[in-house]
């Protein structure tokens, strides 16, 4: 009896210690990449969470086993509304960056996403004018650009240096953006 309740719970324990690392490797992920961002993230981890604790509920009936799926869920979930590095605003803003959208439309997204006093530096940004764009990098230009912003992440921290997004207009009105990961 006493070798079988230690069996039990070592497997417990066991899952404990996976989904910890797992865990932690999303953590990791998405301070480099805001891949929770992504639905596709969410799968994959689910997926992965799934695979080592589905056969112990199935074959013990545990509700430990449930519970403990259920909080790296729930943990997994706090990491969309949680930004760990300026990676996730500096995505953020790209994504929520529309075509047609005004220059102070943009700078007011900017302060958003980047406010003076935050969390993380803001980024740098430069203006250029004629700036040509690099069709090589799928940007959807839906007219020649007369003007860009262009923003570096953070060109002080070598992990966010060449982190960049090009936002591209023509008559004040956005035509494109560009994001160029590290």
């Amino acid at each position: 009896m006493y070798m079988e309740n230690l069996k039990r719970n070592g497997f417990l324990i066991l899952e404990a210690i996976f989904l910890s690392a797992l865990f932690l490797f999303a953590l990791v992920l998405d301070g480099a990449s805001a891949v929770s961002l992504s639905w596709q993230f969410y799968l994959a981890m689910g997926f992965l969470a799934l695979l080592l604790t589905l056969p112990s509920f199935l074959s013990s009936q545990r509700k430990q086993t449930l519970w403990l799926f259920l909080s790296f869920s729930f943990g997994l979930f706090t990491l969309h509304f949680l930004a760990v590095s300026p990676v996730k605003p500096f995505m953020r803003f790209h994504r929520d960056i529309g075509n047609g959208m005004a220059t102070q439309e943009v700078q007011h997204l900017f302060s958003q996403h980047f406010p003076k006093d935050g969390r993380f530096r803001q980024p740098r940004l430069s203006l250029g004018v004629g700036i040509p764009f690099d069709a090589r990098y799928g940007t959807d230009v839906t007219d020649t650009p007369t003007q860009s912003f262009h923003y570096i992440l953070d060109p002080a921290d070598g992990r966010f240096n060449s982190e960049t997004l090009t936002v591209y207009f023509k008559n004040g009105r956005v035509v494109g953006n560009e994001y160029l990961s590290d």
